[in-house]
């Protein structure tokens, strides 16, 4: 496998699910919250966490890769998932040691960060890492059920925003669900727009994505109106004193949400729909970073 074929398999554009939590989690605790460590300490926690949710994420890519070849979901989709091993010829039993190695690696981290911080993490990774698992694999995967948003939104927003945000507390407050909500939503967001894009190839495997079951059109409207949820979350806030002003810099995110949004209700083919994840992953990273940026402004 070369380097270049690595890359499009690890899907670098789904990795900002990984990264952005990271950032939004560690910079509110660290705005609102007293340290509970040195900030060099808290500092290297926090890259611990963020090697440990990227090759997670880089896990659940291969994993999806291996599980959709086997189960014939890619082998007529042009775009997408597929790839490596349908277009490029890698072997199936490659990406799965890749898979496997890339699976490893987050628990033995995660099992040295949890020695340093709280056993707790354990159960809390062991949970994260088996919805990515379940979420391409298992007799029934979550990706092909109405649930693969909420599973994704909690695996890789929720849970890290309060990961991250407990190792500079060492406390889980309520508060945290300030940052927590719209980052889980907003990787959800980024699921939906891939299901969206994929409707057509994936209601005819059979697949019961939640965009299948309300309907393409209605899937459209409810992405515009949670990325419409999160302008108004950090609005809100902001008003009642709980997060800085320069934070509502985030609704900056909105033009290539709402530009991902009008792709997909203007083309109906996955080539041109396929622009929709970019602008989805874009907005979902701007989102993240500004909010994360006001804060430290603010504080």
């Amino acid at each position: 496998m070369t380097f270049p074929q690595f890359i499009r398999l690890v899907r670098p554009r789904t990795l900002t699910a990984a990264f952005s939590p990271v950032v939004l989690g560690a910079a509110y605790a660290y705005a609102s919250h007293t340290p509970a460590h040195p900030i060099a300490v808290c500092l290297a926690y926090t890259l611990m966490v963020l090697a440990c949710v990227i090759s997670a994420q880089m896990a659940a890519n291969m994993w999806n890769e291996y599980f959709d070849f086997k189960s014939g979901l890619d082998l007529n989709q042009a775009i997408g998932n597929s790839g490596s091993i349908v277009r490029e010829g890698i072997a199936p039993s490659q990406i799965k040691r890749l898979a496997v190695s890339f699976t490893i690696f987050p628990l033995c981290l995660g099992f040295f960060l949890s020695a340093m911080v709280t056993w707790w993490f354990i159960p809390a990774g062991i949970l994260c890492i088996l919805v990515s698992l379940l979420y391409s694999g298992g007799p029934k995967p979550l990706s092909r059920t109405p649930f693969g948003e909420v599973a994704s939104g909690l695996a890789m927003g929720f849970a890290i925003v309060m990961i991250t945000a407990f190792v500079w507390t060492d406390a889980l407050t309520w508060d945290l669900l300030i940052p927590a909500v719209p980052s889980t939503i907003l990787i959800g967001t980024i699921m939906m727009t891939n299901n969206l894009r994929d409707f057509s190839n994936d209601k005819a495997h059979g697949r019961r994505t939640l965009v299948i079951c309300i309907g393409k059109s209605a899937g459209i409207q409810l992405l515009a109106i949670l990325f419409a949820f999160c302008n108004a979350w950090l609005v809100g806030f902001a008003f009642a004193g709980l997060i800085s002003w320069w934070s509502l810099a985030a609704v900056v995110y909105t033009v290539p949400a709402m530009r991902a949004v009008r792709i997909l209700d203007r083309y109906a083919d996955s080539i041109n729909m396929d622009a929709a994840m970019k602008f989805s992953a874009m907005g979902t990273t701007v989102y993240h970073i500004l909010f994360a940026a006001g804060l430290l402004i603010g504080h």
